[in-house]
């Protein structure tokens, strides 16, 4: 059933969440509307649309808290908005974390990453990816990822963000938080489960 079957917006945007087992069977699945584009996703947009990709554009937040001219890009070759990640990778795409505080606009980092790894309360993170999808008279932009409990006992995963990363003119690479929702129900990963992070928007025309 669609989420905002009556909805007027043009727009929609939601998190899913999948829990699989061991054999990939899935467990449990659940949606919820997003309610967490950050200021640094605002910003970044007016930042990509404004003029070139080496202006000095606007200050976005770095995971570290730091603030940086964006996009001040370093070459042609350079990323910009890479939400795309390798396995193990917990710079960029989607994120796990533990944190249950409600998001803030002017937030710029999960309140409690899960690391990666397959030590007590870690995630083994598997590569984060995107795909764009059309469909009748709609297009859909989705990122996803998924992340396995191979530590020895159960994982909450309370919070999902999604990050992307680029490099800046002088040549240093940053990280930057545009989403970060608490779910509705925590998602208790036993040992060999699997959970799934995807973020859906949906553009009608």
């Amino acid at each position: 059933m669609q989420m905002w079957e009556h909805s007027p917006s043009p727009v929609r945007v939601w998190l899913e969440v999948r829990l699989y087992s061991r054999r990939g069977k899935l467990i449990f699945e659940h949606r919820q509307p997003v309610r967490s584009f950050l200021a640094n996703w605002t910003k970044a947009i007016y930042g990509l649309a404004l003029k070139y990709a080496n202006t000095d554009a606007i200050m976005l937040t770095a995971r570290d808290g730091t603030d940086h001219w964006f996009p001040d890009l370093y070459s042609e070759g350079s990323p910009i908005f890479c939400m795309t990640a390798p396995e193990g990778n917990t710079e960029r795409g989607i994120l796990f974390g533990s944190g249950t505080t409600s998001p803030s606009i002017n937030d710029y980092e999960l309140e409690s990453l899960i690391s990666h790894g397959t030590g007590s309360g870690q995630l083994y993170y598997n590569a984060s990816d995107i795909a764009y999808e059309i469909e009748s008279d709609r297009g859909r932009f989705i990122a996803y990822r998924t992340a396995t409990n191979k530590s020895g006992g159960d994982v909450t995963v309370s919070e999902i963000g999604l990050a992307f990363i680029y490099r800046n003119s002088s040549g240093n690479w940053y990280k930057v938080l545009v989403l970060r929702d608490v779910l509705d129900t925590a998602v208790v990963v036993a040992p060999t489960q699997s959970i799934e992070g995807r973020y859906v928007m949906e553009f009608l025309l």
